[in-house]
């Protein structure tokens, strides 16, 4: 049987007490936001997207043999026009990847959520997540997002949106 120090011990407490949650971050339109990993199925690299000719910010993709709805980020969280124009143009010269976040619904339903970032995985404490003002929430200066905002310590970036996986269907 192994005797624990009182160093320890404290040490012990204070790591089991905090919980620890895994996100993915990205930066869209100079701001950066968060997902909560659970709530994601998949990221992978972008494919060809097509099959928005009006512009609406909703286009296909093929993922595993199937169509798969991709829903411009930007337009759905800014309500910008869509940009797919610049993202086909990218994905032609190959440039930059883009990204394709997959998320699944409660109806096994899923969708494309491109992004021309990287995304970061990031472990953070419980106690990161703060909540946002009421008076920014009513204003929706970021649609899609949940009620929360991530806040890091002597890290940069140091806050991020956290996005509603429910309002982003």
């Amino acid at each position: 049987m192994n005797i624990l120090s009182p160093l320890q011990s404290r040490r012990f407490n204070r790591q089991s007490k905090q919980k620890t949650l895994q996100i993915i971050t990205f930066r869209l339109d100079q701001e950066w936001f968060a997902l909560m990993l659970e709530k994601i199925n998949k990221v992978i690299l972008l494919n060809q997207i097509y099959g928005d000719p009006k512009g609406t910010g909703i286009s296909l993709t093929t993922y595993q043999n199937q169509e798969l709805v991709v829903i411009d980020v930007g337009y759905k969280i800014f309500g910008n026009t869509p940009n797919y124009q610049t993202i086909i143009d990218k994905f032609k010269q190959k440039t930059e990847p883009y990204y394709l976040i997959i998320l699944e619904n409660s109806q096994k339903e899923k969708i494309g959520l491109p992004i021309d970032s990287p995304p970061k995985i990031k472990r953070v404490s419980e106690t990161a997540l703060k909540p946002l003002p009421q008076i920014y929430l009513k204003r929706e200066n970021i649609k899609c997002l949940s009620s929360n905002i991530i806040e890091l310590q002597d890290e940069s970036p140091s806050h991020f949106f956290v996005l509603d996986k429910d309002k982003l269907f």
